[in-house]
């Protein structure tokens, strides 16, 4: 799977980057720290997968999601949070978002629900 990650803390960032490069069935091609790089990074790569943290300068993932579903139609887009699931969770599904994670889950469980996520049927395009 092809990944781009977005989020405007660095270390965040690079440590979900980290965590995906060291699995064989993740290849990260693209780091965004705001959500009009991670477009800009869409549009270039067509990833498979994009990580989009909410809370973000310039352009929000929440804001980001629908131009980002709109470049990649059949990719799986994942929105990460520090902010509770359930706060943002139906927002970012109808926006077309295929599940909502929080900052706080652990690596081990992050990089199992995010090959889950990439398991499921991809969206209509």
């Amino acid at each position: 799977m092809r990944v781009v990650v977005a989020d405007d803390a660095d270390g965040v960032r690079d440590l979900i980057c980290l965590l995906l490069d060291l699995e064989p069935d993740f290849t990260v091609v693209g780091r965004a720290a705001n959500g009009a790089e991670a477009i800009d990074l869409v549009a270039e790569t067509g990833p498979d997968l994009v990580i989009l943290d909410v809370a973000m300068p310039v352009l929000d993932g929440i804001a980001a999601l629908p131009r980002v579903r709109r470049l990649v139609p059949g990719a799986r887009v994942v929105v990460f949070t520090g902010f509770s699931a359930y706060t943002v969770r139906d927002e970012v599904l109808a926006l077309g978002a295929d599940d909502v994670m929080e900052k706080g889950l652990g690596s081990g469980p992050l990089v199992d629900r995010l090959r889950a996520v990439c398991r499921r049927p991809a969206p209509a395009a």
